[in-house]
């Protein structure tokens, strides 16, 4: 049975019950019923991995689920074919430094000289998807810019934990910049972008190649709704979010948010570290009291506009916090390869390109590590989509949204412009 065939089926089967499962959806969201239908889906790959795949992840619930997810996931949509996002692109295979790699190679490659490299990370939460369920989104950038993608498929969590996810993506970023002649890639032309965790990955990676003086520095960073931090689980973006759509409910509620960082971090979701996150108990009062913090992650650094709705309720008290729980995980938390927030100096990384969301909880993060660049001297172009929602971006199939064609071709356009 195809896989077309199997997707269609899965889908038609659960949509009624993910429409009795789905709850409000605020007028302003655009598309609401392919949001719903896409939403059902997702209801379904989740059911799918609860029940079906019990025995996976030995006590840890959310593992267990994570592992059925990724089955389902494989089962419905991995080998969907997406080939009409990218008209005569070629898609290969390889490995760089180790990690399983999809090269897409576009339809003027051999009739012109060396073309532009952009390498994609994609979204997930580090947890789920897979670089062939971006398959659609790496064809289309190759054909619209002319150049070869590299899908990275990196091994995720919780089997690789961090900085394991990272590591790899950097070390095949690293690869294609030394070897970059034998792909036909202008080396000085070399772009990063991912999605929600793929965000979070390149701007990670740029940080980390600027460091390395063995390779040049990459031309452009992209950063789609990109997730950058697990320090504030109540920014008014997380408070606005649950509001909107309901404790626990949408891609990127507080409580999936606080799974998928416990799974980054320690590469287990136990009920203990769960709870403390989901109450920003983690952070020591030293810390949340500091300066350092206050300038990097507090919520004054927002504009006033994000502060002023009906459902903020302003930040969780600074004196709330398990000082001794801090003090064991501040190494990992303040490493700026886990939190991009906290690098020392931003001078020098590449020009960056920040897409936030409207209905979306991360949309804060992401408008302040914008800031930071800028602030920096990084040229930044920051494009807020007011009706957008986390998720939005990708090229799923049968699940193509409007909005999400206009990140892609805003996105495309800027960095055809700087490539």
């Amino acid at each position: 049975m195809g896989t077309q065939f199997r997707l269609a089926l899965f889908v038609l089967v659960i949509a009624l019950l993910g429409y009795q499962l789905m709850p409000h959806v605020p007028d302003e969201l655009e598309e609401k019923w392919k949001y719903r239908a896409m939403m059902a889906f997702m209801n379904g790959i989740g059911i799918y991995g609860q029940y079906m795949h019990s025995s996976a992840g030995g006590d840890d619930p959310s593992v267990r689920t994570i592992e059925g997810v990724k089955a389902a996931f494989r089962w419905t949509s991995e080998d969907a074919v997406m080939d009409h996002l990218g008209p005569g692109v070629t898609r290969l295979e390889g490995t760089f430094n180790g990690t399983k790699v999809y090269i897409y190679q576009p339809p003027a490659m051999s009739t012109e000289g060396l073309v532009p490299g952009f390498i994609y990370f994609h979204g997930g939460g580090l947890a789920l998807g897979s670089a062939k369920l971006y398959d659609g989104m790496a064809r289309k950038i190759s054909s619209r810019l002319n150049a070869v993608v590299i899908n990275v498929d990196y091994d995720t969590t919780p089997k690789n934990k961090f900085p394991g996810p990272l590591n790899q993506c950097y070390a095949a970023t690293k690869w294609l910049l030394l070897h970059a002649r034998d792909y036909g890639v202008d080396f000085r032309r070399v772009a990063v972008g991912g999605d929600s965790a793929g965000g979070y990955l390149s701007a990670a990676v740029s940080q980390l190649i600027y460091d390395d003086e063995m390779v040049p520095n990459l031309k452009l960073q992209v950063l789609i709704y990109p997730w950058t931090q697990c320090f504030d689980f109540y920014f008014p973006s997380y408070q606005e979010y649950t509001k909107t759509f309901e404790i626990g409910k949408g891609f990127v509620c507080r409580e999936s948010m606080v799974m998928y960082c416990t799974l980054h971090a320690w590469g287990t979701a136990r009920p203990d570290l769960v709870q403390m996150l989901m109450e920003n108990r983690h952070i020591g009062p030293s810390f949340k009291k500091s300066t350092l913090y206050q300038e990097t992650l507090g919520h004054d650094l927002l504009p006033a506009a994000y502060r002023v709705s009906s459902s903020y309720q302003g930040p969780t008290p600074s004196d709330q916090g398990d000082e001794e729980f801090w003090q064991k995980i501040k190494t990992i938390f303040l490493d700026p390869r886990f939190t991009p927030h906290f690098r020392h100096n931003m001078t020098g990384l590449p020009t960056a390109y920040v897409v936030t969301a409207g209905f979306d909880s991360l949309r804060d993060e992401g408008n302040i590590y914008a800031q930071q660049l800028k602030k920096a001297g990084v040229d930044v172009t920051l494009v807020h989509y007011e009706k957008a929602w986390h998720g939005s971006h990708w090229s799923a199939p049968y699940f193509i949204f409007a909005i999400g064609e206009q990140i892609h071709d805003d996105f495309l356009e800027f960095a055809k412009e700087r490539l």
